[in-house]
């Protein structure tokens, strides 16, 4: 079974549109937050990949469905897993949750590169046993 990050959250005036709801640019600040955390759940971070692992990451894909709208001082619940490894990529699923009600959706697809970010690589088996 996946490993499931998740973080709580308070919507704040600064991530609110002209018409006070939360702009979209910033759902991605907090699914960006939500993958960090995810690998910061067992130690690691974009930069101690590289060491242990020899890789890193870049981004090709991102889809948000937007399903609710969201406003202040909303409490939000961030959760992320990995929804599917290949050979050298892998998806990461996300929800951004009102209570039970689904405010958006994100699949996003990254691809495991060599540290010149040119080549990809296959993915490490320790995070296939840690994330996947």
């Amino acid at each position: 079974m996946a490993h499931v990050s998740r973080f709580r959250h308070q919507v704040r005036s600064y991530e609110l549109d002209s018409y006070g709801h939360v702009n979209n640019a910033v759902f991605m600040q907090w699914l960006e937050h939500g993958r960090s955390g995810l690998l910061q759940d067992h130690g690691f971070n974009y930069n101690n990949v590289e060491q242990r692992w020899g890789i890193r990451f870049v981004l090709v894909s991102t889809r948000i469905d937007f399903k609710a709208g969201l406003s202040l001082a909303d409490e939000v619940e961030v959760t992320t897993e990995v929804s599917r490894v290949g050979t050298t990529s892998a998806t990461f699923s996300q929800r951004v949750l009102r209570g039970d009600e689904e405010a958006a959706t994100c699949e996003t697809v990254v691809v495991f590169t060599d540290p010149s970010m040119q080549t990809p690589v296959p993915i490490p088996d320790e995070f296939k046993d840690l994330y996947a």
